[in-house]
């Protein structure tokens, strides 16, 4: 069974290991096994960087838990950018990247956004075109590596969200 809920401070060692190992097990063919890379790319995947981003009201991070471990990671900006959306080796093609995006894209219309925004790497490329991104630009660098590509979709608004109100629900307004 997986369970995909909001992330919280105890999740902080076994969500950055799953970022750790999905960067340096998963996406090889981004860094290429180069040390420089994955130095950069990793520098900010720490248990303590990981409670920083808890910490900030403008983000929202999930963890996917299969059989009680952290399995995956995810992370939304206020501002529309998907930053974190990560799964353990072992834990692809089981349904697990999509239920952490879902759960992002439910924030975004929680929170009243109209396009999500992400660079992703050459290896969640296809992942991403499956969830409706589009390319929306020339390839740029980022994270250490020279080839992010950045995408981004179009949200269809929440009917139960006032785009003027910062994504927040309307009071007293019924389902």
């Amino acid at each position: 069974m997986i369970a995909v809920r909001r992330a919280d401070p105890r999740d902080a060692q076994a969500a950055t290991d799953v970022l750790r190992r999905s960067i340096t097990e998963l996406c090889a063919l981004d860094h290429r096994g180069d040390s420089d890379t994955l130095g950069k790319w990793l520098a900010n995947k720490t248990p303590q960087d990981f409670l920083s981003w808890l910490a900030s009201d403008d983000n929202f991070c999930v963890v996917a838990e299969a059989d009680s471990h952290v399995v995956g990671v995810g992370l939304l900006h206020r501002s529309g950018e998907i930053r974190l959306c990560y799964l353990a080796p072992g834990a692809q093609r089981k349904g697990i990247g999509k239920a952490i995006y879902l759960a992002l894209e439910e924030q975004a219309k929680a929170w009243g956004l109209r396009t999500l925004r992400l660079e992703s790497t050459v290896s969640a490329r296809p992942f991403y075109e499956r969830q409706g991104f589009r390319s929306a630009g020339t390839v740029t660098t980022g994270f250490g590596i020279s080839h992010c590509h950045p995408y981004e979709k179009q949200l269809q608004p929440n009917p139960l969200m006032q785009p003027t109100d910062g994504g927040r629900p309307a009071a007293d307004q019924e389902v």
